[in-house]
């Protein structure tokens, strides 16, 4: 994605690394979490001709932000707080974090390549840079892909990163067009019965690998945001909560019927190691594998 440019960080008399960098790219969309180890004062730029979607989780003893062209805002606790800068603006600013464990999640999406429905939708979106806004529909969303992004005991699910990155550009496109009201899916329109046959074996047939929502949306010819609304509106579940159960399922039928290690068991029905796949299983089944393995 070659227009999106990363939030640069430049440490004050840092030697050793200051961040914990994850990152997740898909067309039209990037995410970034960083994680600052040190206390340590830093710099920071954003440029890109992108949309700039942050969600913070710092305090701040000092420091400040502008949009370049706009007033200088103050930084302070900013715990939860979101800004947001539209394509072609530039950002910058120093920071000052207090000594506790201080992250950031950013979303970048591309304008020219958000799927024409979305634009449809909000036909008349004006983007306007904020600076330390507060919204909880968004905000729940972006906590959970920082959340997502933070965990570093397995690689980010592309599916799931895809679909909240997706979700922060829709909820942020309506605050922006001043519609009032959380997105709904009520009314969307479901897959017919022959995309809903071909998904579904398509799913089937490679739950081994790293689904991604581009991938399962071009199956049945749709954008990505049409096809996240008409699969739940179809299945009663969103894409990566469907593929999740599908995993499990097939796993259990695994568990039951041979005698395949644990961890061959995970890499077969796609998930990035045992680890994951314990968690993925207890959560849903509400027993360890190995537990159903034995009274299965």
């Amino acid at each position: 994605m070659t227009k999106t440019t990363e939030l640069q960080l430049e440490f004050r008399g840092q030697a050793k690394a200051a961040e914990v960098h994850t990152g997740f790219e898909s067309d039209g969309l990037s995410v970034q979490y960083s994680r600052l180890m040190l206390p340590a004062e830093y710099e920071f730029r954003w440029d890109g001709d992108t949309h700039y979607l942050a969600h913070h989780d710092l305090v701040l003893l000092d420091g400040e932000m502008e949009v370049v062209g706009e007033k200088t805002v103050p930084g302070g606790d900013i715990r939860d707080l979101m800004t947001f800068v539209p394509a072609g603006q530039a950002l910058e600013g120093w920071a000052k974090p207090a000594n506790r464990l201080n992250a950031f999640t950013v979303v970048c999406f591309d304008p020219d390549a958000m799927e024409e429905e979305l634009q449809r939708e909000f036909n008349g979106f004006e983007a306007r840079p904020q600076i330390y806004f507060k919204e909880e529909d968004l905000g729940a969303t972006m906590r959970k892909l920082g959340r997502l992004m933070a965990d570093q005991t397995a690689p980010v699910s592309k599916i799931y990163a895809e679909t909240l990155g997706l979700s922060a550009a829709l909820e942020m496109y309506r605050l922006s067009a001043n519609m009032s009201g959380p997105v709904s899916d009520n009314g969307a329109g479901k897959l017919s019965n022959a995309q809903s046959r071909l998904v579904q074996s398509y799913i089937e047939d490679n739950l081994a690998k790293d689904l991604g929502l581009d991938e399962l949306a071009g199956v049945c010819g749709l954008t990505r945001f049409h096809f996240s609304r008409a699969f739940k509106a179809t299945f009663g579940a969103p894409p990566y909560q469907y593929v999740n159960q599908r995993r499990i399922e097939k796993a259990k039928q695994m568990l039951a019927t041979t005698g395949i290690a644990v961890g061959d068991i995970a890499d077969a029905c796609g998930f990035n190691g045992a680890s994951q796949f314990g968690r993925a299983f207890r959560s849903i089944v509400g027993q360890t594998p190995l537990a159903f393995r034995k009274t299965a």
